[in-house]
């Protein structure tokens, strides 16, 4: 797996030549997710257990191999952790269908757990005592959000209340830093990256959220503040970028093409309760994400 792609020390720049070598280098793990996605997303929507099936002999077929397990460089752990959550989140849509016996979703459980270990020392280990908030870390930013979400998926998908545990602390190590503003000063630091940042933590920590809820280990009633002011800031970025330009010093740029802010909005279609008009997600839907588990808005907006 290559290395990071970013070239500054804001990581705002991306080089093309590695940033395509980084997509080519995890496209093995992306094609693997559709491949588990698709069906599962079909048993959600048709109930078709054939479908549901086909998802779980491709997730078992991991497991009996151990993949994801093993050492990683940097840039290849951050896309362990994306593939682990997008396989969670995928297991749990199928594992209450008639061909998920209890063999089966044991053995696909008890792997995810596998992972998720291995996943959680990058971000136990100890930071700065003194960090500089407008230096990104893997351990106060997007990062440490995203491996919460993935370890607490994994966590709800293994039965496992220690790893839901260990995502929701992650989760609020993120909360923690939201100014009263909604800003997060982590995803400001990237500079003309800051919104497209922003939009992509709100991704994790809104799905973190729904699984805390389901797993009944919610978010307190302060990390719930953050998480909705944060929701809110974002939101009014994508309207009007004029702030959080002002705010990271520089206008918004996106990793690789200009695009509407809203059509990565898939963590406003996830967050409950909406901080979005009911018609603002509309023309870009349905939103998807193998990081997310597959199709957002079927598995995550009804």
């Amino acid at each position: 797996m290559s290395e990071p792609f970013y070239t500054d020390g804001r990581f705002s720049i991306p080089d093309p030549a590695r940033l395509a070598a980084d997509q080519a280098a995890a496209r093995p793990m992306r094609d693997w997710m559709a491949a588990i996605q698709r069906p599962a997303e079909r048993w959600v929507a048709l109930r078709q257990d054939a479908e549901a099936d086909c998802a779980l002999r491709l997730l078992d077929a991991w497991a009996e191999a151990g993949a994801l397990l093993g050492t990683f460089n940097r840039q290849g752990g951050y896309h362990r952790k994306w593939t682990l959550g997008g396989a969670a989140l995928a297991f749990l849509a199928v594992r209450d269908a008639p061909s998920a016996t209890p063999e089966r979703n044991a053995r696909i459980g008890a792997w995810l757990a596998q992972v998720a270990r291995q996943v959680q020392p990058v971000y136990d280990r100890p930071g700065p005592r003194n960090p500089d908030p407008a230096v990104a870390s893997e351990l106060r930013n997007n990062h440490v959000v995203w491996a919460g979400m993935a370890v607490a998926a994994a966590g709800v998908a293994a039965g496992d209340p220690a790893l839901l545990a260990w995502g929701m602390g992650k989760g609020a190590v993120f909360l923690d830093a939201v100014t009263p503003e909604g800003a997060h000063p982590q995803e400001l630091a990237r500079g003309r990256m800051a919104l497209h940042y922003h939009l992509f933590a709100l991704h994790s920590a809104a799905a973190l959220a729904r699984l805390g809820e389901a797993g009944g280990q919610p978010f307190d009633a302060t990390r719930a503040a953050a998480l909705a002011r944060f929701a809110r800031f974002t939101y009014a970025a994508t309207q009007d970028t004029a702030r959080i330009a002002a705010l990271a010093g520089e206008p918004p740029g996106h990793l690789t093409n200009p695009r509407p802010w809203l059509r990565d909005g898939h963590g406003f279609e996830i967050i409950r309760p909406r901080v979005t008009p009911p018609e603002a997600l509309a023309p870009f839907r349905p939103y998807r994400s193998d990081w997310l588990g597959g199709n957002v808005t079927l598995l995550w907006g009804g």
